[in-house]
């Protein structure tokens, strides 16, 4: 079982930082979880539901309008949630690339055995 120890430590190491590692992680199982269920539906799957979408419009116009309003919704909030995680992607790459320069030594490999010429 986890604790609330265990999640702080984990978020800590978390590479977006304990404040966005638990809404990321949450984000990667949601995608997960629906790429998966995508590959599991096969094309009889998806004509059936398509000749069940097509009764139910004729036979249940308001059921059929409520659930294609549903289903704008969840897009766009999978939209939102992209965007959401890339914002996160991208202000962190900024942080990690906009960083001091290291400094650097240069190391004279001219002649291995003793001092360079150029000293």
């Amino acid at each position: 079982m986890t604790t609330a120890d265990d999640r702080t430590e984990q978020a800590a190491e978390h590479p977006f930082g304990p404040e966005l590692g638990p809404l990321v992680d949450e984000v990667r199982r949601l995608a997960a979880a629906v790429g998966q269920k995508a590959q599991e539906a096969s094309a009889d799957t998806l004509v059936s539901l398509a000749g069940f979408a097509d009764r139910l419009r004729e036979q249940q116009p308001d059921v059929y309008g409520h659930l294609a309003a549903a289903g704008s919704g969840l897009a766009a909030v999978g939209a939102e949630l992209a965007a959401a995680y890339r914002a996160a992607v991208v202000g962190h790459e900024h942080r990690w690339t906009a960083g001091d320069r290291a400094r650097s030594e240069h190391i004279d490999l001219d002649t291995p055995d003793g001092p360079s010429d150029k000293q």
